[in-house]
């Protein structure tokens, strides 16, 4: 058999070498799987990040909206925000601000007056999970803003 290519140069016969081969697509198979799983692992973890500031949003657009339907800051306000804690796992603290009450002592607020419910909680992220000691994780600070209108017209007696 001659090994020469076009030019008249000695080439080794590459297809004998491409033909024992045999068993290595088994390899990069089982390695790109692995790689596969461990991406599907990490974006799966980087999730929780993502729902958690989704429920945190979810419990401060229904505290608004509470507080824009009453027209005041009452235990009403403070009941669902209880459950909606307790519903999504989260402890975040809550306050009213940039409020201007039309009745300090009761916590109203006129028709058209603008309010801000703030929301602030800290999401320990996972990093690693070691077997014999206490797991790595970064504290990820969230806050939300929401700001409301009051639709409750209220009549004070002066």
């Amino acid at each position: 058999m001659n090994n020469r290519n076009l030019w008249g140069r000695y080439s080794p016969p590459f297809k004998k070498v491409l033909l024992n081969r045999k068993g290595s697509a088994y390899f990069e198979l089982i390695i790109k799987t692995i790689i596969v799983i461990t991406l599907m692992a990490t974006v799966m973890s980087f999730l929780s990040i993502f729902i958690t500031y989704l429920n945190l949003n979810h419990i401060c657009r229904r505290v608004v909206r509470v507080i824009e339907l009453e027209g005041q800051v009452s235990d009403n306000v403070y009941d669902v925000f209880y459950r909606l804690k307790q519903q999504t796992n989260l402890s975040p603290t809550m306050s009213v601000e940039e409020v201007n009450y039309c009745d300090e002592r009761n916590q109203r607020i006129q028709l058209r007056e603008t309010f801000t419910v703030k929301m602030k909680y800290n999401h320990a992220f996972t990093v690693f999970r070691p077997s014999s000691s206490p797991p790595v994780q970064i504290n990820i600070p969230m806050e939300v803003s929401i700001t409301g209108m009051s639709e409750k017209y209220w009549k004070l007696l002066e």
